[in-house]
């Protein structure tokens, strides 16, 4: 039995956004994946930890974001699965636990631009593309000719296979809404459906971060 085409999308998702779910669906629509796990970090080399959302908050609006598509789906695993680990959730320890659990799918990590761009200072880049297909979705000043020169530069330093979707660029960010919702003005538009009326319940971001919910 063959096994799924599963793509993997990591981050802090602090809030996940319409951005976060236009990768996702980019991603399965072009390479016509079965899924794509929204998967936020528990410990991030690249994030403040003290000043995020935690952890279970931002599951739980992942869980509400991926919803309306049944190809998306919000998964724990790299918290659940890592717990005993000291540190950082590095990529290349989140892929390789699942492909010890999950040993027969296909993975795709997704990524935005941004990230392919400084994608050689990650821990052990070459053990990610090993374990997973790279698939990376323009935004900013990344757009498709920028990525694909990047994507020969990393071709010279180790073998990857990196997959650059031409989809429309989202401008979202996520300090961009965090700070909207913090002053009071939430941009309306940029949350999958439930997810804002999940933050105004738990008086996440424009109140402070309420832990105990």
């Amino acid at each position: 039995m063959m096994g799924k085409r599963i793509g993997i999308l990591g981050g802090a998702f602090d809030p996940v956004h319409k951005g976060h779910i236009h990768m996702a669906i980019s991603a399965c629509d072009e390479l016509g994946l079965d899924e794509v796990w929204l998967m936020p970090v528990g410990h991030s080399p690249n994030k403040d930890e003290n000043n995020m959302a935690p952890f279970q908050h931002r599951y739980n609006m992942c869980q509400i974001a991926a919803e309306p598509d049944p190809r998306l789906f919000a998964s724990d695993f790299e918290v659940s699965s890592m717990s005993a680990w000291e540190g950082h959730n590095y990529t290349y320890r989140t892929l390789e636990k699942l492909d010890e659990v999950f040993h027969g799918n296909e993975f795709y990590f997704i990524m935005g631009g941004d990230s392919l761009d400084y994608f050689d200072t990650w821990v052990k880049p070459e053990r990610i593309a090993e374990l997973a297909k790279i698939a990376v979705v323009p935004r900013d000043q990344f757009d498709v000719p920028n990525l694909e020169r990047k994507r020969d530069e990393l071709g010279q330093l180790f073998p990857c296979s990196i997959e650059i979707l031409h989809c429309a660029m989202n401008p979202l960010s996520s300090t961009e809404v965090r700070e909207s919702l913090r002053v009071g003005k939430p941009l309306e538009d940029a949350f999958p459906p439930g997810v804002l009326e999940y933050i105004r319940g738990h008086e996440l971001y424009r109140y402070g971060l309420n832990i105990n919910s």
